[in-house]
């Protein structure tokens, strides 16, 4: 519950809690936490398991390094096993390790050194306090190419996790330099609480004033949020978020009391950072600077947020400067009312395109200025999975901006569209998620699986059912279920769904476990639901057997053989209404000769 609240806003539900799934797109929450039974499932994606599917799922590891994830976040030490499989290479434990380890030495550098205790100074006349540096973890990178090599050589600390974990690179001569030098460093953190990356200030004439770290398996870019960590309970109790651009710009806002802000780390804002945000609120404020490369940030965001069915508000901040040096000039009171000043995404890039084109007021500078600002709308539309209501909203405000019938704003939509080489489709590309349980031809197999959803309840019943109980009649990934609850009730007699997961190392299997056990549930009445399967398997069980009988019939040369095997056919048939011997003894109206 606490490891998945941090990435989902969860309500209560009952006894259960439910949000947006993490793991698909999705308006009306259908992903459900249980915490007594300590497992989740998705109804929308039919994703679920325990704690361990549920890393394995998010961060996209194998069963052991999920364990080794949940390990260190509860600091328990998991002993190597003998059996284990060799890694091949770093995982992602091992750079959240050597990655925390690297921001408390840059931290430690602030001291050390003229130039560290210059960086500190900078950030202080920047406008940040020494808590909110102490908070965030800020530190420093020495000018020196291997300084920061030799400390994690003198903590034994291997180089290769190091390159992997985007800090140092290899020169030529096989040597490794450091990547951040003479910067200002500040941590990026995940969800999790675990450092992914770091951001670098140029702090001398680098051609390149912020430098992140290259994209690794542990951090990306444009799937990172700098401060989410921090904002996420203060967003999802506000009911909006606050991004901005810059790391400055989100430590000062948080400073002043806007503790619900996030930066997008320097980069424009992507669909991704879209859908992380939804996860928490509906609503976004997009705070950039008023220079050029502020609008075209806009410009980027816009369709994003269309496409993740946000509310959004653009507010800009006055020329010259950005959200940092207006908190510092102005401070909060004014930068409240900059923020409430926000007027509507589609609005906003409306008055933007107009003012390009002399205010649009009339004649061809307005009909110029509608095409263009159409042709945007068109390429948002296309990205994502824009539902057809809201492209119906987005349409009727269109029409009420531009002062125009709506049938013309789609027509104009749809020349728009093709002008720019996009098709604006009518229905939305939906996702179908695969069935977790696809029916079961096999009448065996059916049974069978009637069976498993009651022993997943009810592990009791396994005594009735072992003799009849077919797990290999089922298919993959369903049979290995039935496999382990059979050992299951074996070994223990009586376990959870939790202790069924922890057995389950397959993902797929595990979805498929939480599966039966709510289709299970959902059927209800368990000791029917066995008596009607055990009944089902042995009418089958005697179907299978008097079919095979009855190819023999077809075989048998003797005279004395075809009449053993003709009454035991017949008092065979006879238990079941299905069959009536008389058919096929009439195909044979007279045994086969005697020799």
């Amino acid at each position: 519950m606490d490891l998945i609240s941090r990435d989902v806003k969860l309500t209560r539900a009952g006894r259960e809690f439910r949000g947006l799934c993490p793991f698909h797109r999705e308006k009306t929450p259908s992903f459900f936490v249980s915490p007594a039974k300590q497992i989740f499932q998705c109804f929308g994606c039919n994703r679920g398991g325990d704690v361990f599917k549920y890393i394995q799922l998010r961060e996209n590891v194998s069963f052991a390094e999920s364990r080794r994830i949940l390990a260190e976040r509860a600091n328990i030490r998991i002993e190597a096993s003998r059996s284990a499989v060799v890694r091949s290479g770093p995982e992602r434990t091992d750079l959240a390790r050597i990655n925390d380890w690297a921001a408390r030495w840059f931290a430690g550098q602030f001291e050390l050194s003229a130039a560290g205790r210059a960086a500190r100074e900078y950030a202080l006349r920047r406008g940040l306090s020494d808590a909110s540096i102490a908070q965030w973890s800020l530190g420093f990178a020495p000018l020196s190419w291997d300084e920061f090599v030799h400390a994690a050589m003198a903590q034994r600390i291997d180089l290769t996790v190091l390159a992997a974990a985007g800090l140092i690179k290899p020169r030529s001569d096989g040597e490794y330099f450091s990547v951040f030098r003479n910067r200002l460093m500040f941590p990026i953190r995940d969800t999790m609480d675990r450092v992914i990356g770091f951001g670098g200030r140029a702090l001398g004439d680098e051609d390149v004033k912020y430098l992140n770290t290259s994209q690794t398996m542990l951090f990306d870019k444009g799937r990172a949020l700098f401060g989410l960590d921090r904002a996420k309970n203060e967003i999802s109790r506000r009911g909006d978020a606050l991004v901005v651009e810059g790391y400055m710009d989100c430590l000062m806002a948080h400073q002043h009391g806007f503790t619900h802000a996030v930066a997008t780390l320097g980069t424009a804002l992507t669909e991704h950072h879209a859908e992380i945000l939804s996860r928490y609120t509906d609503a976004i404020v997009l705070l950039f600077d008023s220079d050029e490369a502020g609008r075209r940030a806009a410009d980027r965001a816009l369709p994003v947020f269309l496409s993740q069915r946000l509310n959004v508000r653009l507010a800009e901040v006055p020329k010259g400067k950005d959200p940092c040096d207006y908190l510092t000039s102005d401070g909060a009171e004014a930068f409240e009312s900059l923020l409430n000043s926000g007027c509507d995404a589609l609005e906003f890039k409306w008055r933007d395109v107009a003012r390009q084109f002399g205010g649009a007021v009339g004649g061809p500078e307005r009909l110029r200025a509608i095409n263009d600002f159409l042709e945007l709308i068109a390429r948002a539309i296309d990205v994502g999975s824009m539902d057809p209501i809201k492209r119906g909203l987005v349409i009727n405000q269109i029409a009420g901006l531009l002062g125009i019938e709506r049938t013309e704003v789609h027509q104009r939509l749809m020349v728009a569209a093709r002008r720019s080489g996009v098709e604006v489709s009518q229905n939305d590309a939906q996702e179908g998620a695969a069935a977790v349980l696809p029916p079961l031809r096999d009448p065996l197999a059916s049974a069978t699986r009637s069976l498993l959803e009651v022993l997943i309840n009810e592990p009791g019943f396994y005594v009735l059912a072992a003799d009849h109980f077919l797990p290999d009649r089922l298919p993959e990934p369903m049979r290995q279920v039935a496999q382990v609850v059979a050992q299951l009730c074996i070994e223990l007699g009586e376990f959870t769904l939790a202790e069924l997961l922890a057995r389950l190392e397959d993902v797929a299997a595990a979805q498929c476990a939480v599966a039966l056990q709510a289709a299970g549930q959902k059927t209800g009445n368990f000791a029917i639901a066995v008596d009607c399967a055990l009944a089902r398997l042995r009418i089958e069980s005697e179907r299978a057997r008097i079919s095979q009988m009855r190819r023999q019939l077809g075989v048998l040369s003797s005279a004395d053989d075809f009449a053993s095997a003709a009454r035991d056919y017949a008092a065979a048939a006879k238990s079941d209404s299905h069959f009536v011997p008389r058919r096929i003894l009439r195909t044979r109206a007279s045994p086969p000769p005697g020799p």
